[in-house]
Formats: structure tokens, C-alpha cells, sequence
């Protein structure tokens, strides 16, 4: 049974709202202000925690491509990057100016592509120092493309940043990376779908002030094979490998069809005796029928046999493998 509130005990409760010591429901319908949206797409990736390898691989890369341009350059040059971030693809794509210096590259054997982006204003300063300027000149970024000189320099500054990239690589899982192509149009290049989490690296360029940023772009998809060495270890334990992946992994290549086939000899004939050959004519071969002959597995000598028949079928005796 619910029990009414006395004229008393009502009176108490609306001077309890009058003065604030007694908070008010909130109505339907109505969200605090602390609420913040969830993207579920990108929930629950977070790259520094999960692969914090890739932060030190990162920071070798920062010093590594310090020590190069500084050398190319014949400047100190200081370079310092941002911690590592996730983004979507399509919202890398906008952030995006035209024209763009976007360069397009592959990790072999990790599947997938990469994004080097250098700053407009970084590449008409490199340009400057590399022809002995001191990279401080104003520039107009907007309105034109690049200039095949500035193309042919900024190539060079790319290629100079892969070789950097593969040679920290090489303690963690060796890879080589092969430039694919250059754009200047970001809207472009897709090379992923627009939902795709991406991993960002903004890399900062100074030269007595900061000249601009080299950017990298890799899916995180790309580091999946390899994420128990980014995890923090170099080598996965037995105990970690997954029994029933490997046992169906096994089942598969059992399956696979090969061509086997078992080379009785050869012999050689001139073009001559060759357009004479009829219907029963014999061949006399190089192998003697004493002698094993080589069983090939898609071209490769596996084994070593004789061939006769069975029940009337030709056939192939293994008799041994061959080494090696």
C-alpha cells in the first residue's frame, strides 16, 4: 500500500528544491552533458597499448631519417614525431590539401600499402636548401602543381625515408619496401575502404624553424600477422599458437593437387629422321630399364622408381626419395 506524504513532509521537499539541497530527476529523454559519442568502428583499437613495438619502430625511424637528411641536406636538421594515432581513412583523405605531395609504397611481405604525404611547404623548402638555399623563402602553396625539379627532389626524399623504414624494420620482422607511385589528388587513392582504421605518424621538420610535416599512413590491418611481435615479444611462444588454425592449415595443403610425372629418358634427333617418324616406330632412350628413373613433383625430382604395370595399369614403384 503507498503511504501519502504528509502537508508537512510535502512542504519540506519543495524547499528542498528552492534551495537546492534536493537535485531534481532528470526528464526522458534528457543526456548529461558528459556524454560523448562511441564510434564503434574504431572501439576498442588502441594501437600504443596493444602494439607498443611500433612506437619504438617509429622512434628509431624519427632518428634514423634525422641522420639522413641532415647528411643529404649538409644542415642540422631536427625532426620529432607525434605520438602514434588511429583515424578512418575517409577523414585522412579530407584532412588532406590539393594539390598534396602523397606517395604510395608496399611492405613485402605484409600485405597491403602504405602513405608517405609530405607538406607542401616542406617540399618547396627542401627544394630551396637543396640547391643551397636556407629553406626560409615564402612560397605560394595554393594554385599549382609541383614542377618536375621539385618532383625529381622530393622522389629522392622519398626514397631516402623507404630505405630508413626498411632498415629499422629489420630487428622486428624484416621487410622491404617498394615505392608504387605518386599522387597529388588524395581523393584519388584508395586504397582501403573509407571505414578502414588507419595508423598515423605526423612527423615534424625543422630547419632553425619548422619547415613542415612528413606524414605516414599505414592500415593497422596490415600489422595483424605480425601483432604478437608488436605486442612486445620477438618470438611467440608454443603455448600461444593456435592448435586448431594450424590443424586446418595442415588439412588444406593435404588437399592440394600436384602434378607428378616420371621421366622415362630422352634422346636426340635430327629434323631429318624426326619428319620421318610413322606409327610403330622405336625411340631408343638414354635411361636404362635396370635403372631407376626420376619421379617429378611440379618439376622437381622427388623420387626414385621403376615403372612396369599392375592389373593392367601402367605404374611408378617409389623405391627411394631423392636427398634434398
Amino acid at each position: 500500500m503507498n503511504k501519502l506524504l504528509s502537508q508537512d513532509e510535502v512542504d519540506a521537499l519543495l524547499k528542498g528544491l528552492d534551495t537546492g539541497d534536493i537535485e531534481a530527476e532528470q526528464k526522458p529523454g534528457m543526456v548529461a552533458a558528459s556524454a560523448v559519442t562511441l564510434d564503434w568502428a574504431s572501439q576498442g583499437i588502441n594501437i600504443r597499448t596493444s602494439m607498443p613495438l611500433l612506437e619504438v619502430v617509429f622512434g628509431r625511424f624519427t632518428q634514423k631519417l634525422r641522420s639522413t637528411l641532415s647528411s643529404a641536406l649538409r644542415k642540422l636538421v631536427d625532426i620529432n614525431s607525434d605520438p602514434i594515432e588511429s583515424i578512418k581513412y575517409s577523414e585522412f583523405q579530407r584532412s588532406l590539401p590539393v594539390p598534396t605531395s602523397m606517395h604510395l609504397f608496399k611492405m613485402e611481405p605484409l600485405r597491403g600499402m602504405g602513405i608517405l604525404v609530405i607538406e607542401s611547404r616542406l617540399v618547396f623548402s627542401l627544394v630551396e636548401t637543396f640547391f643551397g638555399g636556407n629553406g626560409k623563402g615564402s612560397t605560394k602553396i595554393e594554385g599549382r602543381d609541383f614542377t618536375p625539379i621539385e618532383k625529381r627532389i622530393i622522389e629522392k626524399v622519398v626514397q631516402m625515408a623507404l630505405n630508413d623504414f626498411t632498415t629499422v624494420w629489420e630487428d622486428v620482422h624484416p621487410i622491404k619496401t617498394e615505392f608504387v607511385r605518386s599522387e597529388s589528388n588524395p581523393l584519388v587513392v584508395n586504397i582501403v575502404p573509407g571505414e578502414e582504421i588507419m595508423m598515423l605518424v605526423k612527423i615534424e621538420v625543422e630547419l632553425n624553424k619548422p619547415l613542415g610535416t612528413i606524414t605516414l599512413c599505414i592500415p593497422v590491418s596490415c600489422f595483424q600477422p605480425i601483432k604478437q611481435k608488436l605486442a612486445g615479444g620477438y618470438r611467440v611462444e608454443e603455448a600461444q599458437i593456435d592448435l586448431a588454425w594450424v590443424n586446418s592449415l595442415r588439412d588444406r595443403i593435404l588437399e592440394t593437387e600436384v602434378e607428378m610425372a616420371v621421366d622415362l629418358g630422352h634422346t636426340y634427333l635430327s629434323i631429318k629422321d624426326l619428319l620421318k617418324l610413322k606409327a610403330g616406330d622405336i625411340l631408343i632412350l638414354d635411361n636404362h630399364f635396370k635403372k631407376p628413373l626420376p619421379a617429378l613433383v611440379e618439376g622437381i625430382a622427388k623420387f626414385e622408381g621403376f615403372v612396369g604395370s599392375y592389373h593392367k595399369k601402367k605404374v611408378f614403384k617409389v623405391e627411394s626419395p631423392v636427398a634434398g
